[in-house]
């Protein structure tokens, strides 16, 4: 049985890890013909959803994305640490594979407070704009080149990367964005999924006793990961409070488009 008592930066960076796995840039796919996708006949283990409702299995995402052709991807967190700072990050892009466009947006708050207002960048043709700051002074770039969409997503879902899918229980079915998905939780906290972090911990932790903790994953029928959310909460040895949350979407598959930002003109003056 793992102890609740484990070290609070193992947490903060479990969660800083899930935000920026898959790097900053968003941009349409490379041509598929390029990547290591399964073709039909072959694969991994993890190629076919389960039969099984009660077993937690997921599909290639790359592969079904592609497929897709579109998809929105949606994330946050927020935090509040024991110094009672509260911090939010919110990353949200979409992707039309198919006209070879992406849009991106990234925003982070420190107790409610902007900090520098948030990045945008749109992809189209081959080329990267981007937007920095907010309305009152906004400054723009442009550059040939693109980054890997896919990776992104793909990234941005964490359901398979701490090793907690052994311990996902089924728990029901339900609706989300118009799909049929199933539910799977996990309630306690893991310790494959917290020292997943440690190895970017530094320094001598102070330590966190979990009170409350929660991993939520729906899983539709093709075996996308289409939504996550994992929280904790918890007391440090001093008697502080702290408390940590951020959450996953994949919306809009097959039927995102992306439009031009207002901005663009600028981007390109």
């Amino acid at each position: 049985m793992y102890s609740n008592r484990i070290p609070v930066l193992l947490i903060a960076v479990l969660v800083l890890l899930a935000g920026c796995a898959g790097g900053a840039d968003v941009a349409p796919a490379a041509d598929a013909d390029d990547t290591d996708t399964p073709t039909d006949g072959g694969g991994s283990a993890d190629t076919d959803a389960s039969s099984d409702g009660d077993d937690f299995e997921l599909s290639d995402p790359e592969r079904l994305l592609r497929d897709a052709g579109s998809f929105t991807v949606s994330w946050s967190y927020t935090g509040v640490d024991a110094d009672g700072v509260e911090t939010a990050v919110t990353r949200e892009f979409a992707a039309d594979l198919d006209a070879e466009r992406s849009y991106s947006r990234t925003t982070s708050t420190t107790d409610g407070q902007s900090d520098a207002g948030g990045v945008e960048q749109y992809v189209a043709d081959g080329v990267t704009y981007v937007r920095v700051g907010g309305d009152d002074g906004a400054t723009y770039t442009s550059y040939e080149g693109s980054t890997e969409v896919l990776a992104t997503a793909i990234a941005l879902s964490q359901a398979r990367a701490y090793g907690a899918d052994d311990d996902l229980t089924f728990a029901g079915t339900e609706t989300f964005d118009g799909a049929s998905v199933e539910r799977y939780e996990l309630s306690a906290a893991n310790e494959a999924l917290i020292l997943a972090g440690s190895a970017a911990a530094q320094g001598e932790p102070r330590t966190l006793e979990v009170t409350s903790f929660e991993y939520v994953v729906l899983v539709d029928e093709d075996g996308l990961s289409r939504h996550e959310s994992w929280s904790f909460s918890g007391r440090m040895d001093d008697g502080s409070e702290v408390s940590g949350s951020w959450e996953y979407s994949l919306t809009g598959v097959g039927s995102t488009t992306v439009e031009e930002p207002a901005w663009l003109d600028e981007a390109r003056a």
